[in-house]
């Protein structure tokens, strides 16, 4: 292991303080060496800047710290970009406000990043889930959320576009190839984006053994069908995501399976509206994503009281 210096970039926003404290104590107990932590506030409305610095103080010692606090609410997405800029060490590690990380989390990551025989340009790793007491719900994020299957390996992108399996509070990378992903788009969280644009450009690698525990809470629960309750929300939250995302790949990348998404979305779009053609359309590319296009064939033509019903079907994991 060559020790290179990494940078850990926590984004903050009203942080629970007892879960930031949990949190800050595990990254304190880190057995890699070379560490510095930049944690940049978006302009919390309750958590003082003050009150943050202390509890840093407090609770990091083992290695040196960087807070910055951003003038106006940015969201994830411009904040983790902020903290990527704000850091100058060659790796990054991207953390979250509420998790608690295993003590060898990051010696196991950068020995995966510089050992791995695919010589990844992204590495990420299982979880353990917990709930908001700290309690255990899975020992794994697969046994967690059935549809998650984590992959490694070259050529990953075309999956990437349909779903993605990068956690990002697991992701370790190098920073000059985060920096010039940036800007991140709006359209597709940074996770998203950093997985999708590493695997245009080599292979992805993870760890199958967990090494933090991912707390799971009312406040950052997801799911199949998360705040889908009518046709216009679904239209909103799982058609116009998905356009928009492919949309936003396609600004930076092109092959085949993109043009095919590209196609998919335009179909769903045109099924979802009644279009002529549109049923047709959506039934031939059906291949690209099987469960979604038969669900949104049929499930979106039946009346409202049974499109709810098989919506809370889906989200109990009953479908």
């Amino acid at each position: 292991m060559k020790n290179q210096a990494i940078a850990i970039l926590l984004a903050v926003y009203d942080a629970r303080v007892d879960w930031l404290i949990e949190l800050l104590d595990s990254l304190n107990r880190q057995t890699y060496p070379n560490l510095r932590l930049y944690v940049r506030d978006d302009a919390s409305p309750h958590l003082s800047c003050a009150e943050l610095e202390r509890l840093l103080r407090e609770h990091i010692t083992a290695f040196p710290f960087v807070l910055h606090r951003n003038e106006t609410n940015l969201g994830s997405n411009e904040t983790f970009a902020a903290l990527i800029r704000d850091c100058e060490e060659p790796y990054v590690a991207f953390c979250d406000q509420d998790d608690v990380w295993l003590s060898d989390k990051l010696t196991n990551t950068v020995k995966l990043l510089e050992d791995s025989p695919l010589s990844p340009t992204l590495v990420c790793t299982n979880v353990k889930v917990i709930d908001g007491e700290g309690k255990e719900i899975a020992a794994t994020m697969e046994r967690h959320r059935r549809r998650h299957t984590y992959l490694r390996g070259e050529g990953l992108a075309p999956t990437l576009i349909y779903r993605n399996f990068v956690m990002g509070c697991t992701v370790l990378m190098e920073r000059e190839r985060a920096l010039s992903y940036l800007p991140f788009p709006a359209a597709v969280v940074h996770d998203h984006y950093l997985a999708f644009r590493a695997s245009c450009d080599g292979a992805i690698d993870f760890l199958a053994e967990p090494q933090m525990l991912y707390r799971v809470y009312g406040g950052n629960q997801t799911g199949v069908m998360t705040g889908v309750r009518t046709k216009e929300d679904y239209l909103a939250r799982r058609i116009g995501v998905f356009v928009a995302r492919v949309r936003a790949f396609a600004a930076v990348a092109s092959f085949p399976e993109l043009d095919e998404a590209f196609a998919w979305s335009e179909a769903r779009m045109q099924n979802f509206h009644r279009q002529k053609g549109g049923f047709r359309a959506l039934w031939r590319l059906r291949r690209l994503n099987r469960v979604t296009s038969l669900f949104e064939l049929f499930a979106l033509r039946l009346p409202m009281p049974l499109f709810r019903f098989a919506i809370r079907l889906i989200q109990k994991g009953v479908l």
